[in-house]
């Protein structure tokens, strides 16, 4: 579960490449504030490197943590 103070990873979605949600690992953001209401998804304020914080649903971020390696 993600909430504020967490670092996070932004998810690039679908396309031609990827079928499934893959972690943007090059840049890594802080998340600031979080708006939980029933019935709806949560979003999170998170600032990415020094760019303008933005609102992102949970489903398009990953916690950074807990990742392992996978073998060749």
């Amino acid at each position: 579960m993600i909430k504020p103070g967490d670092i996070v990873y932004r998810l690039k979605k679908g396309g031609f490449i990827h079928s499934k949600p893959v972690a943007i690992k090059d840049s890594v953001g802080l998340v600031i504030r979080e708006i939980k209401e029933k019935g709806t998804v949560p979003q999170y304020h998170v600032q990415f490197d020094k760019e303008t914080p933005k609102w992102f649903y949970q489903h398009d971020l990953r916690k950074v943590g807990g990742e392992r390696k996978k073998d060749d």
